[in-house]
C-alpha cells in the first residue's frame, strides 16, 4: 500500500520542476474522419438547359422575322408618303407657276397700256397747243397788220412745232424702250417656268424617259441594232421595257442600253450605224427656248446694233 504520510526528513524540497510519469495518458481520440456526400443537384439538368435554349432562339427567330416584316412595312409607307408629298408638291410648283405668270402678263399689260395712255394725252396736249399757238399768231399778225409781227409769230409756231416733234418723238421711242423692257421679262418667265415645268415632270414622273425612247425610236431610219444612253437612274427602267421598244419601232433589231453620265434624268441618246438621235431633256429644252426667242416680237435689241431701232 502506497504511503500517504512522511516525516520532516523523508521530504526533500527541490527546487526545478519535475515531470511525473502518468499511468494514463488523457490524450483525446482522433475524430473519426467523416466523407461528404456528393451533393445531388437540385437545379434544372442540361437536357432542360439544352431545350430551353432551343425554345429561346426559336422565338427570337419569330420576333426577328416580325421585325424584319414591319421595317419592310413602315419603308413601304415612307416610299409611298415620299411619292404622294412629291407630286404634291410639283403640283404646287406648277400652280404658282402659272399664277406667276399670269401676274406678270397684268402688270405687262398694265404698263403698257399706262405708258400708251401717257404718249396719247402727250400727244394731244401738243397739238392742242400747236393750234392755239398758230391762232394766237394769226390774230395778233392780222390784229397788228404789221408784217413783222406775224414773221415773228411763224417763227414762234415753227419752233414750237418742232419741240413738239421731238417730244412726240421721244415719247415713241420711251414707249418702245418700255414694250421692249416688258416683252423681254415676259419671254424670260416663260422660258423660266418651261425650265421648272420640264424639270419637275422629268424628276417625277417616271414613264417620261420610255415615252422619250419610243418617240426617239421612230426617228431611226432603216432597219439597224441602236445603244440606247440613258442616265443612271433610268437604267433599270428602260432594260425593263425594252420588248416594248421592240414592239413600238418595228425597225429596230436589237437593243442595248447603257449608262451615260452626260445624259439627264428623263432623256436619252439613240445610236445606230448610220447616226444617231439626240433626245435629251436638255437638248430639247433648248429647241424650244430657240423657239420661243425667234418668235417673239422683240426688236428694239436686234436693231440696236445700227443705231436705228424699229419701230411698230
Amino acid at each position: 500500500m502506497a504511503k500517504n504520510i512522511f516525516r520532516d526528513f523523508e521530504v526533500k524540497k527541490l527546487n526545478g520542476d519535475m515531470v511525473l510519469t502518468l499511468a494514463k495518458t488523457f490524450e483525446p481520440a482522433a475524430a473519426a474522419e467523416v466523407v461528404e456526400a456528393a451533393p445531388v443537384p437540385e437545379g434544372p439538368t442540361l437536357e432542360d438547359l439544352k431545350n430551353e435554349a432551343e425554345e429561346f432562339k426559336r422565338q427570337w427567330e419569330l420576333e426577328k422575322e416580325q421585325l424584319i416584316a414591319d421595317a419592310h412595312r413602315e419603308a413601304d409607307e415612307i416610299i409611298e408618303n415620299a411619292k404622294k408629298t412629291a407630286f404634291e408638291e410639283a403640283k404646287r410648283q406648277m400652280d404658282v407657276s402659272q399664277i406667276d405668270a399670269q401676274k406678270a402678263r397684268e402688270q405687262a399689260q398694265e404698263v403698257v397700256s399706262d405708258a400708251e395712255k401717257k404718249a396719247a394725252d402727250i400727244i394731244d396736249k401738243a397739238e392742242q397747243t400747236e393750234a392755239a399757238t398758230q391762232k394766237k399768231a394769226f390774230t395778233e399778225g392780222f390784229d397788228a397788220g404789221r408784217e413783222a409781227g406775224f414773221k415773228e409769230g411763224k417763227v414762234e409756231v415753227t419752233r414750237l412745232i418742232e419741240r413738239l416733234h421731238t417730244m412726240i418723238e421721244r415719247t415713241m421711242d420711251k414707249r418702245e424702250e418700255i414694250l421692249a423692257e416688258t416683252e423681254q421679262q415676259i419671254v424670260d418667265l416663260v422660258l423660266l417656268m418651261t425650265r421648272k415645268i420640264v424639270k419637275v415632270i422629268s424628276e417625277n414622273q417616271r414613264n417620261v424617259v420610255t415615252s422619250n425612247i419610243i418617240h426617239a425610236l421612230r426617228k431611226v431610219k432603216g432597219r439597224a441594232d441602236v445603244i440606247i444612253r440613258v442616265n443612271l437612274a433610268d437604267v433599270g427602267l428602260t432594260s425593263e421595257h425594252t420588248k416594248d421598244f421592240l414592239a413600238a419601232a418595228e425597225n429596230i433589231k436589237n437593243i442595248t442600253v447603257v449608262e451615260d453620265l452626260s445624259v439627264d434624268a428623263g432623256g436619252c441618246i439613240i445610236e445606230t450605224d448610220f447616226g444617231s438621235v439626240d433626245a435629251r431633256i436638255s437638248s430639247q429644252l433648248h429647241e424650244l427656248e430657240q423657239r420661243i426667242l425667234e418668235i417673239s416680237p422683240i426688236r428694239t435689241r436686234a436693231a440696236s446694233s445700227d443705231g436705228s431701232p424699229n419701230r411698230k
